[in-house]
Parts: C-alpha cells; structure tokens; sequence
C-alpha cells in the first residue's frame, strides 16, 4: 500500500482546551455522536461533564476512553462487557519516588510531565524529526520506568497518529514513528546473552498491531530472558516443533482478538505435547480467560501489568505462589 505524502495527514493540534464539545470528540474518534449517547444511557461507558444548558463536554481521559472502547469491540469483545474489563485494569504508577503528603499535586506534576513529553514526541514526529525523535526516547527511557514510558508516552503518541490516518489510508507520520519505535525494540531484542533462559514469543493467527507486539517482547526480555520472536505462527503443529528443536524455557502467545475453538483444541494439544509451560500475552487474556485457561493456557495479561514479574515467576515454576 503505498502511503499519502505526509503533507496530507495534517498534524495533531493539542490544544489548551480541556473539554471537548462530542461533535469534536466523534471527529477525533470515529465514533458518531448517536453511538457515544447510546454508550453513556446504556451501558454507563462515559461521564461526560455538562454546561448549565445541558450540552455534553468531554475530557482528553473521555477521548482516549472512547478509543479503548472501540479496541476492545474490535477484538470481539461486546460493547456489554467492555466496561467491565476497563474498570478492572490497573494502571501502573508513573513514578517510583516515595509517597508524600500532598499526594495529589504530586500526581498532577506528573502527569503534566507525561503530557509534557507526549506534546514533544508529537512535535518531533510532525517535523519528521530523526534527530529529535532519538533525543527524546533516550530522555524518557532514563527517566521513566519501562511501563511508564510506552503505556503513557510512547504508545499513546503512537495509537493518536493511528487514529488520525484511518478513514484515508495512514499517515506519514504514523509510519515515520512506527517504523523508528520497532527499529528501536528490534536493535534491543537482538542481543544475546550467554546463560540466559529462553522465551519463544508468536503471534497467534490474525492481525496484530506488530509494534505492540514488540513491546510484549522487550517486557519479557526485561526479566532478563532471551527472546525469539516470531510475529506470526506458522501452524501450531510446526510451532511446537520448532519449540521442542530449540529448546526453550517457555512459550509466550500473543493475541489480541477472540480465537476460534479449533485453535484453542490446537493449544491444548501443544500444551500437552510441550514440557515448557504455554503462556499467552496481551488483550486476549481479557477477551477468553475461561477458555484460555480450560486449554491449560498461562495467562499473562498486558505488557505493562507486570509482565516482566510475572515470567520471571513462570521460569522459576512459582507463578501461582
């Protein structure tokens, strides 16, 4: 597919305008206004503020709630459900430092610094920036943790330049800041280490947003693994004999959207036929955890709910502890 100049996406404005009229809010999303009312009386997925006449306003946090909504749908999550599994993710801190008594104005600070950084990463993006763009992802990597850095940085910047090209083929700054974050994530998969366990990370059949995937793969590396990545399974079968040649410590399935029942069977006949445990990463883990499990299945959950933790546990057998 051959992209529009970049001339054509025009940039993202961040404007000081804390709330959002829902004609805005449809324009930014793709989700019409008859939708966003229905979601709100229905099934409660938005508050959205009032003015004294009546009109409906709505956050950035609306904004960026709106677009969860609309990624878990489409990984075949029904609407019903959706606000169940949002409600229940926990977000991890933005930063490590002792808690203090004036707790909220800390929090504020940080996340006008997160804003802050995000607001620079979309102007190096919009300048078509290589230099820039290096700059700040080594800035963020130094100062932030790895959860905090793609989950409120990187990946939101990311998913914003998504959205803003769909409808007219994506932007040349989508594809300016997805192809420098998976070169980055490739360059840190590509080590390796002597003595270190190994991991096999694929892609279970349907589209996968590749760099989410890469970002599933540097959380498990960060529990000191090593990481073979294969960003589509080949066939179950070949799969598990690729696992047992290479003899890894585990193997990591990545999926975002419902699978059908004759792949979870498939699962379960390579959990049987494997003596590494079969885990599986990411939004899937939401989507199907009962027949995810009932396939013996780990479930690992999102990269940023302490995946690196996690598989650490896994390798030293003393995950359920």
């Amino acid at each position: 597919m051959t992209l529009p100049p970049a001339s054509s996406a025009p940039p993202l404005d961040l404007s000081n305008e804390d709330l959002y009229p829902i004609r805005e809010v449809s324009r930014l999303t793709g989700v019409n206004s008859v939708t966003l009312r229905a979601w709100e009386r229905r099934y409660g997925l938005l508050v959205p503020h009032r003015t004294p006449s009546g009109h409906r306003l709505y956050s950035m946090a609306d904004i960026e709630r709106v677009r969860s909504v609309m990624s878990w749908i489409d990984r075949g999550v029904a609407v019903s459900k959706v606000a169940s599994i949002i409600d229940r993710q926990v977000k991890p801190a933005a930063v490590s430092e002792p808690v203090i008594e004036v707790g909220v104005a800390a929090a504020q600070v940080a996340a006008a610094d997160l804003q802050s950084w995000q607001t620079r990463l979309i102007e190096a993006v919009n300048a078509f920036d290589l230099r820039g763009l290096d700059l700040i992802y080594g800035q963020v990597q130094g100062d932030f943790p790895m959860s905090v850095m793609f989950d409120d940085v990187l990946l939101p910047v990311w998913r914003r330049f998504l959205d803003s090209g769909e409808g007219s083929g994506l932007s040349g700054q989508w594809a300016f800041l997805d192809a420098y974050l998976r070169g980055r994530l490739f360059q840190r998969l590509s080590y390796r280490r002597s003595g270190y366990s190994c991991v096999m990370l694929a892609g279970l059949p349907g589209p996968q947003k590749e760099l989410e995937m890469l970002v599933a793969a540097a959380f498990i590396a960060a529990a000191e693994v090593d990481v073979v990545y294969l960003p589509a399974v080949p066939s179950i079968s070949e799969l598990t004999d690729m696992a047992q040649r290479c003899g890894c410590d585990a193997i990591a399935l990545y999926g975002g959207r419902t699978i059908e029942d004759d792949l979870l069977k498939s699962l379960r006949r390579m959990e049987q036929a494997l003596e590494c445990p079969v885990a599986v990463v990411g939004a899937l883990c939401e989507v199907q955890p009962a027949e995810l499990l009932r396939a013996g299945m780990v479930l690992l959950g999102e990269p940023a709910e302490g995946l690196s933790a996690k598989m650490r546990l896994l390798l030293a057998g003393r995950l359920e502890e």
